[in-house]
């Protein structure tokens, strides 16, 4: 039933919302419900950094099903018309969520000779990057997927915003993150 509605929601070629306030609510939405799967795989680290490996393993399944399916299906084109310009940005957001969240968890296995709680804030503290970044990757995936994705706009320009935001994070972890 989920793929069925997967392949209903993408017969129709992306041909743009209207307006840019329509834009901005899904962008909303958007910036919402995205970071509340990171949330949740960051939290589901804190269960000794197993229960991360688990939210993140589960999700990837889901998306790769989903990938899969529609790839092979008649939709495929609209199918990733729509997700390629934000997919970058959102996937990665999600394991460095699920990453941070792991770290915690670890944390509690490994003290490091500390307490457990001083091990925690200890992790904690070094956790905080990777999630205040997941947290900005969130919000510009979410941008792009209110008022980009949905576009009328050609598949290279999509594709294009696709190969710059993974020249960008490219840059953040290989360049800045030195």
């Amino acid at each position: 039933d989920a793929m069925m509605g997967l392949e209903d929601m993408y017969s129709k070629p992306v041909s743009g919302r209207g307006d840019g306030a329509t834009g901005a609510m899904a962008a909303g939405f958007y910036a919402f419900h995205n970071p509340s799967i990171g949330l949740r795989c960051f939290a589901f680290g804190l269960v000794f950094g197993i229960g991360g490996l688990f939210a993140l393993v589960f999700n990837a399944s889901i998306l790769g099903a989903a990938f899969g399916f529609m790839a092979r299906g008649p939709h495929a084109d609209n199918f990733f018309h729509f997700v390629t310009a934000h997919g970058p940005f959102e996937l990665t957001a999600i394991a460095l969520a699920a990453g941070a969240g792991m770290r915690l968890g670890f944390s509690l296995v490994d003290t490091g000779g500390y307490t457990r709680a001083a091990a925690l804030r200890r992790a904690a503290v070094e956790a905080m990057p990777s999630a205040y970044t997941a947290v900005l990757l969130f919000l510009m995936a979410a941008a792009i997927e209110g008022f980009l994705s949905p576009s009328a706009a050609p598949y290279w320009v999509k594709a294009a915003a696709a190969v710059g935001s993974c020249i960008l994070l490219g840059f953040y972890f290989f360049g800045l993150g030195r």
